[in-house]
């Protein structure tokens, strides 16, 4: 990374930041792409030209959530300081509860995203392992049920929704609801 005029500049396949770094900035891409993935490796998100890149753990004051890399062009962006978020929140503090709830939205699909992908990678071992047994390996096969059968619990889809279930228990309380806006 190096900087120039009012830019940074990162090259092809250099490490942004990495989940669990402290949360000081968010950058509005200006040209190439970067690469947004769990800490345990799932590519969740590419971010582009004119799209910002590290906001959510700078809005809701966490460390780094993901991990972010530059594609194979590079990257060049600006800085958006934690000041600019923090001053549009306490302009509009509906516009920052938005904000905050879209964001605690994101990290809930990032991490069921992860969670799923972690668990078709399981799958996709067992599945060989049952081939490569013949089949005759009844472990494998009980197990590949038990895990199918879970996975169904925890997502559920029909015709006109897909929800994970602990999103429809009840919202987050993290204090911001309509009693806050008097």
């Amino acid at each position: 990374m190096f900087e120039r005029d009012k830019y940074i500049i990162w090259e092809a396949g250099e490490v942004i930041y990495r989940a669990g770094d402290p949360s000081n900035e968010a950058f509005l891409i200006m040209e190439g792409s970067v690469q947004i993935f769990t800490s345990e490796g799932l590519l969740l998100n590419r971010i582009g030209t004119n799209e910002i890149l590290g906001e959510t753990s700078l809005l809701l004051n966490v460390s780094r959530t993901v991990t972010a890399i530059t594609a194979s062009t590079g990257a060049k962006a600006t800085r958006i300081p934690r000041q600019y978020f923090d001053e549009i929140a306490a302009r509009d503090r509906v516009t920052g509860a938005l904000i905050r709830k879209s964001q605690y939205r994101l990290i809930d699909s990032d991490t069921q995203s992860n969670m799923l992908g972690t668990e078709i990678e399981r799958l996709s071992v067992l599945v060989e392992n049952a081939i490569n047994n013949g089949f005759s390996d009844n472990t494998a096969i009980d197990e590949l049920r038990t895990t199918i059968a879970r996975l169904r619990k925890q997502v559920v889809f029909d015709k006109h929704h897909a929800y994970h279930p602990s999103t429809m228990e009840g919202s987050r309380d993290d204090g911001e609801n309509a009693d806050n806006f008097g």
